[in-house]
């Protein structure tokens, strides 16, 4: 997903990387799905302070992205 038309980005740094987190423009009773991708690329593994660092981007993200649209989010991870 392009960061150009999204209604919402969000960068964080994680070690060496930058994550990028975008969501389109949501339409009304559709799940909106938040995508994030790494730069220069996505990593094999990450140490545990990146797992940190990254973690804490994306629950900020989330939390920003929940509160400029207005809704509930939830996360689903395996």
């Amino acid at each position: 997903m392009s960061a150009r038309g999204a209604a919402f980005v969000r960068w964080w740094p994680v070690g060496s990387r930058t994550c990028t987190a975008t969501v389109s423009r949501p339409r009304a009773g559709q799940p909106v799905r938040m995508v994030i991708e790494w730069s220069p690329a996505v990593p094999g593994a990450l140490n545990a302070a990146e797992l940190i660092q990254y973690r804490a981007g994306r629950d900020a993200a989330l939390a920003d992205l929940a509160r400029e649209l207005g809704i509930t989010a939830t996360l689903l991870e395996d």
